[in-house]
């Protein structure tokens, strides 16, 4: 499947090849709000390793409105978020983002 090739690739170091797997990918091929949150957020993290935080910001808030808990519950991901924030906060939809995450933005 190619949710977990983008997982391997990523873990891997190689994020190209990350969203080159995960170029296919729709949120109606997953039956969970869950995979599909892990679908927005193994992408986010591969867009977080290639240094693209308008992608990841949007990439999180997509997995937010499928299942904020993917966002919000899972320490990784939400620190992925913090950073995003804490490094780019005025990059496109990152404020949006760090809400969704529960994050204190001023």
């Amino acid at each position: 499947m190619d949710l977990y090739a983008v997982s391997v690739h990523w873990a891997l170091g190689d994020a190209g090849s990350a969203l080159e797997a995960g170029r296919g990918l729709r949120p109606g091929q997953f039956k969970t709000a869950e995979r599909r949150g892990r679908m927005h957020t193994d992408l986010a993290r591969a867009w977080w390793q290639w240094g693209k935080p308008e992608q990841t910001a949007a990439e999180l808030l997509s997995a937010a409105q499928v299942s904020l808990s993917e966002l919000r519950d899972r320490p990784a991901i939400r620190q992925i978020a913090a950073e995003v924030y804490g490094r780019y906060p005025r990059t496109a939809g990152v404020r949006e983002m760090a809400a969704a995450a529960g994050l204190r933005t001023a």
